[in-house]
C-alpha cells in the first residue's frame, strides 16, 4: 500500500508533502523506498527514525494493522502529526488514549479514508448534498471479490495471517464500508448484526463473506437509518455495487456508473470513468485524502470529523464480531466524539 497507494499521491502533491525518511525492516523495501525518494534517509526501524530525525511534521503509517497502535503512539509521543492505514486500530479504548494522546500533543490524528473520494462516491455525495434523494432512508454496500487483497510487491500477503491483519474481510473491507455507510447515513451508529461465512478447508482461518444489518441515528429524530453492507472473498466476479435509498429519490452506484431516479422524472446516469472495484491501491483517490489531511495539519482541530469516522469504524468492528459470535444485535455503545 506504501508503494503503490500512498506513493504516488505524495509524489503528486511534492510542493506540500515532503518525504525526509522511511522507516522499514525489510532491506528490499528499504531499496525500494530509496529509489522513490532519493536522498530519503532509511532505517530499519521505528525507533531508530524517531531517535535520528527531530524536525518532522508527520508519519505516514502503511504497516499491517497489528503495529498501528504502537507505531501511532511512538509518533504522537514525539510531537508528529499521523496518518496511518485503516484499521486505524481494533480495540476502542485504544482509539480514546490514541484520541486523547493526540489531543494533548496537539496533533493531527488521520485514518487513510480514501474510499470517500472515490469519482463515483463522490458524485452519489454530491446528489445527497443537494437534497436530490431526500431524506436518507436506507444505505446499501456490496462488496465483490474472488480473493483477500494481494498487493504486487508486498514483503507478505499479511491478510491471510488474522496475527497480523486482526480478522477477515470485515477488517479489511469492513472498515471502509462502515465509515461510507456512516458518511452517506449522516448519524451516530447504533447497532450491527453481524453474520459470517467460514467455508470448508478455509486456510485463511478468517471470515471470508460477512452480511451485515446496521442502524444510524439522526441528531432529532428517533427513525434510525439502517444500512445493509454484504462483503465476500469469494465471489467468481470482482464488483462493488451501492444503492441509497431517500424519501424523493434513488442513487445507484454500479462500480463506475452513478444513476439517480426520481419519481416522475427522467433518469440521470453519470458515467464517473473510475470503477470502485478497479485495482486496490486507489492513488488517485489518496489525493483528496491528503487534501484533507494537509487542512488537518494547518489546524489539527479540523481533522475531527475523521476521528468521528474512525470511531464510527472501531464501534461497529468490534461490536460486529461480538454479534457474530454471540448470534444476536449488539449495540455500538457510548462513544467519545459523538
Amino acid at each position: 500500500m506504501a508503494e503503490n497507494g500512498h506513493v504516488p499521491a505524495l509524489l503528486a502533491k511534492k510542493d506540500v508533502f515532503k518525504i525526509c525518511a522511511v522507516a522499514e525492516p525489510s532491506e528490499e523495501r528499504r531499496a525500494a523506498a530509496e529509489r522513490f525518494f532519493p536522498g530519503v534517509r532509511a532505517y530499519a526501524s521505528l525507533d531508530a527514525l524517531l531517535e535520528n530525525e527531530k524536525h518532522l511534521d508527520f508519519a505516514d503509517i502503511a504497516s499491517p494493522p497489528v503495529y498501528h497502535f504502537s507505531c501511532i503512539k511512538k509518533c504522537l509521543k514525539a510531537k508528529l502529526n499521523v496518518l496511518c492505514e485503516k484499521p486505524l486500530v481494533f480495540k476502542h479504548n485504544d482509539f480514546a488514549a490514541l484520541a486523547k494522546l493526540a489531543a494533548e500533543k496537539k496533533r493531527a490524528l488521520f485514518t487513510v479514508h480514501n474510499w470517500k473520494y472515490a469519482p463515483p462516491m463522490v458524485k452519489a455525495r454530491e446528489l445527497i448534498e443537494k437534497g436530490l434523494a431526500g431524506n436518507v432512508l436506507h444505505v446499501e454496500l456490496h462488496v465483490l471479490r474472488n480473493q483477500p487483497s494481494i498487493t504486487a510487491g508486498a514483503a507478505s500477503n499479511w491478510r491471510h495471517d488474522p496475527k497480523l491483519s486482526g480478522g477477515g474481510i470485515m477488517t479489511d473491507h469492513g472498515w471502509h464500508n462502515f465509515y461510507l455507510a456512516y458518511c452517506l447515513a449522516k448519524g451516530r451508529p447504533v447497532s450491527i448484526t453481524a453474520s459470517f461465512s467460514y467455508p470448508e478447508r478455509n486456510a485463511l482461518q478468517v471470515e471470508q463473506s460477512c452480511s451485515c444489518q446496521l442502524e444510524f441515528l439522526k441528531d432529532g429524530s428517533v427513525n434510525p437509518v439502517t444500512a445493509e453492507i454484504f462483503l465476500t472473498w469469494q465471489s467468481p466476479v470482482r464488483k462493488n455495487w451501492c444503492a441509497v435509498y431517500g424519501t424523493a429519490g434513488v442513487i445507484e452506484i454500479r462500480d463506475d456508473i452513478v444513476i439517480l431516479e426520481r419519481k416522475g422524472q427522467p433518469e440521470q446516469i453519470f458515467s464517473t470513468g473510475e470503477k470502485l472495484s478497479g485495482g486496490s491501491a486507489h492513488p488517485t483517490w489518496m489525493a483528496g485524502l491528503l487534501d484533507e489531511f494537509a487542512r488537518a495539519l494547518a489546524n489539527p482541530g479540523s481533522g475531527t470529523e475523521n476521528l468521528r469516522e474512525a470511531e464510527a469504524c472501531v464501534a461497529l468492528l468490534n461490536a460486529g464480531y461480538k454479534s457474530a459470535k454471540a448470534g444476536r444485535r449488539q449495540a455500538a455503545g457510548k462513544l467519545t466524539f459523538f
